[in-house]
């Protein structure tokens, strides 16, 4: 008999087997990163991006935070949705694994609804926090565009600087 491990494997190969659907030629589609061991959990986040997204994302699974990493570390990720609770990482260090490896925005998506858990990550940096029972897929949608924004607003306010010393030549 297969194991779960095994059969999250083999839904992950069906995953990559399945068309993705194709944006229109001037919309670039970006990538977001679902680290999450819950295949139901990976369904609906995949329904939501199909269905709220407009064709704007496509879906990478990692099933253990290893995974995750490896496939985050490789680049080409533009949003993280990360589970707290996972085989190999569990709680607000999961996110600090993740911070160490990239800059990349990232939205918790778990079943934690603690408090402190939550506090823990947002002081951290984490851009958004969503407990799975109470999340809709425009909700989730709206999180991804609001962590993204928030990224293009950083990396746009430190190239400011530079931009007005070579326009003025300051420094």
């Amino acid at each position: 008999m297969a194991t779960a491990a095994t059969q999250l494997h083999e839904l992950a190969d069906n995953l990559e087997s399945l068309p993705r659907p194709a944006a229109p030629a001037a919309t670039p589609q970006e990538c977001v990163l679902l680290i999450e061991d819950d295949a139901e959990a990976m369904w609906l986040v995949r329904f939501a991006l199909e269905e709220h997204g407009n064709s704007r994302y496509w879906l990478e699974w990692a099933i253990t935070l290893r995974e995750g990493l490896e496939y985050l570390s490789s680049g080409g990720v533009d949003v993280v949705l990360l589970d707290l609770g996972l085989p190999d990482s569990s709680g607000p260090e999961s996110f600090v694994w993740v911070r160490e490896v990239s800059q990349v925005p990232v939205v918790v998506l778990t079943a934690n609804t603690s408090l402190e858990t939550e506090r823990a990550v947002t002081e951290d940096g984490v851009e958004g926090y969503l407990v799975k029972d109470r999340v809709s897929g425009s909700l989730l949608l709206q999180a991804i565009g609001a962590a993204l924004y928030a990224k293009k607003q950083r990396v746009s306010s430190t190239n400011h600087p530079k931009l007005l010393r070579t326009r003025f030549r300051l420094g």
